[in-house]
């Protein structure tokens, strides 16, 4: 094979890579873990662990990102959900960490370990959140903006970096404000993604932006801590 061909097949595979998506399970975050498999062992409950949320860099210059307060609000929310379960005790929330770029394999085992030695849990709940939207022209001047938050999450042994489970969560809600800058009483308003346009409805009076991501984020949380708790009967 030429010289020409080969170098032509080396930039199509970065090319390729390049373009590559976010991943699309838990596991593609994790660099160093065992994976769960299909003959794992069963989860000892009930169960005490540690909780941490995960941001890729990527989801840094967003304008519907969470400030460090509200991820921890976020988290709270997340460990109330998962709490009302008797099998499983959130002992501590740490503060949330971000990995680079997309994420990708970007959460080693030895920075868990090291950020899990100042509480000493034994286990650790990762929650890698990320979101993208959507945006579309309703009529002159309405724009809508649909979020949509997914949060995945393993459940990790953290001395041996043994996966025991995994699952996710998911959200939507749509933001709808004028573009013509013209005050009108009942915008910015959020709403459900089923809901209609007619309502029923928040009137946001802050950044609209911001209050759709602390919305979105919070529902996404609460699906999280639902099937969590589902997983764990």
């Amino acid at each position: 094979m030429s010289r020409g061909i080969l170098i032509t097949i080396a930039a199509l595979l970065i090319s390729l890579n390049s373009c590559a998506g976010p991943p699309q399970r838990i596991t593609e975050y994790l660099s160093g873990f065992q994976s769960p498999t299909d003959g794992a062992r069963p989860i000892a409950l009930p169960l005490n662990a540690g909780l941490v949320v995960v941001l890729p860099e990527d989801e840094l210059g967003k304008s519907t990102t969470l400030s460090q307060e509200a991820l921890q609000s976020v988290a709270e929310r997340l460990q109330k959900a998962i709490q009302a379960s008797p099998h499983i005790v959130i002992q501590r929330i740490f503060p949330s960490i971000t990995i680079p770029a997309n994420g990708s394999y970007g959460l080693s085992l030895a920075r868990l370990q090291g950020l899990a030695r100042e509480g000493s849990p034994a286990t650790m709940l990762v929650v890698v959140a990320t979101s993208r939207s959507a945006s579309k022209l309703r009529f002159w001047p309405i724009r809508e903006t649909q979020l949509y938050v997914r949060m995945d999450a393993a459940l990790v042994e953290v001395a041996t970096g043994l996966v025991l489970t995994t699952e996710s969560g998911e959200d939507d809600y749509v933001m709808a404000e004028a573009l013509d800058y013209v005050q009108r009483i009942s915008y910015p308003r959020l709403y459900y993604r089923n809901f209609t346009f007619g309502g029923p409805f928040t009137i946001v009076t802050g950044d609209p932006n911001k209050a759709l991501g602390e919305q979105t984020f919070r529902g996404a949380a609460e699906q999280l801590g639902m099937r969590l708790r589902m997983r764990l009967e």
